[in-house]
Parts: C-alpha cells; structure tokens; sequence
C-alpha cells in the first residue's frame, strides 16, 4: 500500500509539472495594426516667410499603436511631393526625419521647416502640394529591428516656402556696361560665387553690348583684389594695375574664374524648358530674359501633374538644370517633376551666383 501511495504522489506531482510547464509556453502575440493612429498636422495650408522664421508653424501629432504589448516603437517622417509616393520607386526623394522613439509628437519653427521644403525642391512663393508620411517599426526587446513591417500614415498639406539665400565668398562685377559704370554692385546679375570657398567662382552675367569691359573684384571698392586681363582671353590677372577683361558681343553667360589658376571661361547660353509637356522640344517653349530683373521667364506652360522637364541653355543640352539626387536645384540634375496641373508661367533665376540658383512655377 505505500509504494501505491508513493506512486499515486509522484504522479500527481509530475501532472502539476505538467500543468506548470503548460503556462510557461503561452507567449505574446505579436500584432501588426494597419496604421498609426491619430496622424494629423496642426494646419493643412501654411505660407512661410521670413515674418514667421521663430515661430511653431506646425506640429504633427500621433497615438501610439498596438502591437499587442508595450513596445519600444521607433518614427520616422517623411516629406514628399505626390508625384513621387507611388510606383516602384515610391517615395524615393523623399526627405526623411527621425523621431525618438516612443515620441508622440514634434514641432517645426518656420525657419526649419522653410530648410526643409528647399531640400524638397519645391517652388519658391508657390503654394505646392506635399504630403507627410509617419512610419512606425516596432523593435525587439534586444534593440534590434522587429520582422514586423513597418505601418503608415500620411497627411496631405499645401505648403509655400520662400528661397533661403545661402551666403558664400564672392566675386563682384565692376564693368563699362553696368550703371553707374565701374562700380561695384553686391546685386543679382554681378556676382559670382565660390559654393566650396574653393577659389572656383561661378556665376551668370549679362554683356549687354558689343564690346564689354569688366574686372572681378573682392570688395565692394577698388580696395580689395582686383582681377583683370591676364594676357589672353581665358586668363586673368591680379598683379599690378592689369587691364580689363573683356567679352565681346552681346550675349548671357556662365562665367567661372578660377583664382587660384587665375583662368576665366565664358559660356554663352539661351534658356528654353523641355519635357513631358512638349515632347522634350528644344524650341516649343524659349524662355525670354529681363535685363531689369535678371530672370528668365516662359508664360503659357501646360502641364499635368507628374510631368517631367528640365531647363536647357543650348539644343546640344551641354548646359542644362534640374533636380540632383538630394531634390537640389543642380547643373546637369535630373528631371523636374510637375507638382499640379495647370497652365504656368515658369521663371528661372541665376542671378544669384552659384549657389543661389532657383526657378518658381507659378
């Protein structure tokens, strides 16, 4: 009767075990929600200037999703235009921002968010269509990244940003041709600019007449250095008292002196707009330049959102402008993408040196 008894003990405590063992193995499951909840924008319509540079513009605010248990959830927004959010390249120019993780929310001053639209490469004093995406991925209690995807949510605003000028060392015209004559203008048109303060300069000039005289100049005097005829026309020269530079014939050029080398090079440019729009035509749609503004401007431009084009200063295209890699204005960039459909009137501006160069679609 006692090894029955002592039997019957051992399997009633193996069958406790059991059970014990049996309430180890539930495991939490986890979820995967279909978004993140609660995504808005404190505004849909925002006008930025520089009135508004210190002040909160807009706020993005969300709830935090239910993976089933509390997980460390990281958030990253993404700002883009909407021809650029579907396709297999979806979202690719995307401007992405990385928020703390397990934040719920996060504030842009003017200024800030101003930077971040010119990256976008929208149009500057344009109300431009953009939308702002929320990504969540959820990560394991190791830190590393969960195989759960990644969950969205977007918001759609109207936005206007206004074009930053960025301020690097510069060169300034002084010529025959400017008014008053040999004086030396810090305005578009006369300048140009050294983007790496690499002793490379590189800015659009407009030599308005037959025979035109000029030196580039350090100050906004005829106290700084003062660069001149170098003995031929692709060299120039700050030694001495040098002679002028000259070009002649009328026409709107890339001009880039290197000061180092001390060479100087012309490139003579007329500017037209080409895409989706005219069948990537060279001459369907010339743009006209305006001695009094500096700018070059093309009314009547139809076009529909998503269409391609790119600026382009000669039929070969050896000198063109678009959108880089980084949605940077950029000489030889990629192709421009239409923002909305309409019919425009397009502007492009080079006046700023290099640097500074931008277009508006309005």
């Amino acid at each position: 009767m006692k090894k029955l008894s002592h039997l019957l003990y051992i399997t009633f405590l193996l069958a406790l075990l059991g059970t014990a063992c049996k309430k180890d193995l539930v495991q939490t499951t986890l979820k995967s929600p279909a978004s993140v909840p609660g995504f808005t924008a404190s505004t849909s319509q925002l006008v930025l200037s520089n009135t508004n540079d210190s002040a909160t513009v807009v706020s993005f605010a969300w709830q935090a999703p239910n993976y089933g248990y509390t997980a460390a959830t990281t958030y990253t927004l993404l700002f883009d235009t909407p021809a650029d959010t579907s396709g297999a390249a979806a979202w690719g120019n995307a401007i992405k921002v990385n928020i703390a993780t397990d934040s719920f929310r996060t504030s842009y001053l003017g200024t800030d968010f101003n930077k971040l639209l010119n990256q976008l490469g929208l149009s500057f004093g344009t109300a431009t269509a953009i939308v702002v995406r929320l990504k969540a991925d959820v990560n394991q209690s190791t830190g590393t990244t969960s195989t759960v995807p990644g969950i969205y949510s977007d918001v759609a605003m109207t936005v206007t940003p206004y074009k930053i000028v960025l301020i690097y060392p510069k060169l300034y015209v002084a010529g025959d041709f400017l008014n008053p004559t040999w004086t030396q203008l810090d305005q578009p048109g006369w300048i140009l600019a050294s983007v790496k303060s690499d002793e490379n300069y590189e800015g659009y000039v407009n030599f308005p007449n037959a025979d035109n005289n000029f030196k580039l100049c350090t100050q906004l005097s005829w106290n700084g250095t003062n660069y001149g005829w170098g003995g031929s026309a692709t060299t120039i020269t700050s030694v001495g008292n040098p002679g002028n530079c000259y070009f002649g014939g009328h026409a709107y050029c890339k001009v880039a002196a290197n000061v180092k080398d001390l060479t100087i090079a012309y490139t003579p440019v007329s500017w037209f707009i080409a895409g989706d729009f005219n069948n990537w035509s060279g001459t369907a749609n010339p743009l006209t330049f305006s001695p009094t503004t500096n700018q070059w401007t093309a009314t009547g431009i139809s076009m529909t959102a998503g269409d391609k084009f790119q600026f382009a200063g000669d039929a070969a295209w050896n000198s063109s402008f678009g959108w880089d890699a980084k949605g940077n204005f950029a000489f030889h960039g990629g192709n421009i993408i239409a923002a909305k459909t309409g019919t425009f009137t397009v502007t492009l501006d080079l006046s700023g040196g290099a640097g500074n160069y931008y277009f508006t679609v309005k």
